[in-house]
């Protein structure tokens, strides 16, 4: 037996990160038989893998992908070539920098505001229900163009999406809720995309149907749903999670916190680059291969699932000094949690500047944040990981 053989599902969700410490130094690459997945764990491995589309395909056989078993396909995460880079030309426009300077601002703003005068209100919150959270989730759908979805639904959705996305070990009960879900997506979102067909705007969904297109065309809704999902699970899923490990970060390091405060211009840009490197909201990249191929020390047989781990790159030693330690001072290179090749996230540019706006409008309002004594945030997930609840209260003690 090796150490991989012993892996659990349960322990990778408490703290794959040990586990990955441990493979990094012992077996870089081996196969973890509790996830059906062959785990790549280094920095320059993970690379070689998202990099490599020829060895290592996003394209993966029928039943073998979560993500394709629970949304469909194609998706936009489980293709190459050109139908790849037709999804991401529907996908890109909405979410360049220059485009997302012009609107993220205003949006996340009009957003955040009312829950945070909510917070204050009461006097202390649970930041990931009562806001990290519902602002990821309706800034992505506002700027997708579903404007007649409340933060509930949503949230429910992004919960239901993700059971299937996750289900690598192929659990029937968390299939059951993420088929109900996605159905339920489709019926939701199919009358917008079908008044868009007919009356395009500047909304992502718009954009996904229109763009590229010849005069009077539009990609059909049943190509782009599969894609729908997946962007409404990874687009609430980075901004929101990793907001929350961010401010975990900061208020478990108080003269970083103190930084932060007194320059925040400088600063929280820092502090969520380090934030999604010390906790990565989304922790894999997965690929099969497409031939036998020698990597790390192991031989990945031909038709293997990969998991090319960029939680794990982002902490690995050879690139980063004192990897578990939360410090905004780093100067190190750039951090994996968007990933590597032409599946880097479409959305990065987006997801990082709600994140700088949530968090710093977040401390404007309330400098003398705090975690509330005794009830320390507890981080769960290794595929998507986040505090599961982070209990927090200001003013005077």
């Amino acid at each position: 037996m090796s150490f991989a053989d012993d892996i659990t599902v349960e322990a990778l969700e408490a703290d794959p990160y040990p586990i990955y410490a441990e493979l990094r130094r012992s077996a870089p690459v081996a196969f973890v038989p509790a996830v059906n997945l062959w785990f790549v764990t280094r920095w320059k491995d993970v690379e070689l893998v998202a990099k490599s589309p020829d060895i290592f395909s996003a394209i993966v056989r029928a039943g073998v992908s979560p993500v394709e078993r629970s949304f469909g396909k194609p998706t936009i995460l489980t293709t190459d070539g050109g139908i790849h880079k037709d999804l991401r030309q529907g996908v890109d426009p909405k979410y360049r920098p220059r485009t997302v300077a012009s609107y993220a601002g205003d949006l996340v703003r009009s957003i955040a505001e009312p829950y945070l005068d909510e917070i204050a209100r009461r006097g202390s919150a649970e930041l990931m229900a009562d806001y990290f959270e519902p602002v990821s989730t309706l800034s992505l759908a506002r700027s997708l163009g579903l404007t007649d979805i409340d933060m509930p639904i949503l949230r429910r959705w992004f919960y239901g999406l993700a059971q299937g996305a996750i289900n690598f070990e192929n659990d029937p009960k968390r299939q059951e809720i993420a088929d109900a879900i996605g159905a339920e997506v489709s019926e939701a979102v199919m009358p917008t995309l079908e008044k868009l067909v007919r009356e395009p705007d500047g909304s992502a969904l718009s954009h996904m149907l229109h763009d590229g297109m010849p005069e009077g065309k539009t990609r059909a809704i049943d190509f782009l749903m599969p894609t729908i999902k997946v962007i409404l699970l990874g687009g609430m899923q980075e901004p929101g999670h990793g907001a929350g490990s961010i401010l975990v970060g900061l208020l478990t390091n108080p003269e970083q916190l103190r930084q932060v405060l007194d320059d925040p211009e400088t600063f929280v840009p820092r502090a969520v680059d380090e934030g999604l490197r010390w906790v990565a909201p989304i922790g894999t990249q997965t690929r099969e291969t497409t031939r036998a191929v020698e990597i790390g020390g192991a031989t990945i047989p031909a038709g293997a699932p990969v998991a090319a781990l960029v939680s794990s790159a982002s902490r690995d030693e050879s690139r980063f000094s004192d990897p578990d330690r939360f410090d905004i001072h780093r100067d190190e290179g750039n951090h994996a949690a968007f990933g590597f090749g032409h599946h880097f996230c479409s959305g990065r540019f987006f997801a990082r500047e709600q994140m700088c706006l949530a968090v710093r409008l977040l401390l404007e309002r309330f400098p003398d944040l705090r975690l509330v004594r005794g009830r320390d945030p507890v981080f769960r997930g290794w595929e998507f990981r986040a505090p599961a609840a982070l209990h927090v209260e200001f003013g005077a003690n």
